[in-house]
């Protein structure tokens, strides 16, 4: 019985950071996915963050909603992030760069949008 009750707190922990790890992973890809729309359609595109929703939506041409997805229970973009979007132009360049900080399980992880190309590197 000892056994069943250390390990069901070790695999809980183990579930959280998968799931935190999983979503960075499909974020990553989703900021890619908005710069090659942008720069398909020539259109513009944006990745917003809606704190209170605990979400995040990509829009193209600034109207239309191609995706929203919900940030993990165990996660939160502070507000020391100084982005809530990023923004691509038409060409699929990156308007204003900046970093999403986000609070984890695990700590504070960093997303630092750079400038032009749109590469997103994340760091803890």
């Amino acid at each position: 019985m000892a056994i069943v009750a250390i390990s069901i707190p070790g695999y809980q922990t183990f579930a959280i950071k998968k799931e935190e790890q999983r979503f960075f992973d499909i974020l990553q890809q989703d900021i890619y996915f908005a710069q090659s729309q942008s720069y398909s359609l020539k259109k513009t595109a944006k990745v917003i963050f809606r704190e209170t929703k605990g979400t995040y939506e990509i829009f193209t041409d600034l109207q239309s909603v191609v995706l929203s997805r919900k940030l993990p229970n165990s996660m939160t973009l502070k507000k020391t992030s100084n982005l809530n979007e990023i923004y691509f132009n038409s060409n699929g360049s990156v308007v204003q760069s900046g970093t999403f900080r986000f609070a984890t399980s695990s700590g504070e992880k960093v997303l630092v949008v750079h400038l032009g190309r749109g590469r997103v590197v994340f760091s803890e």
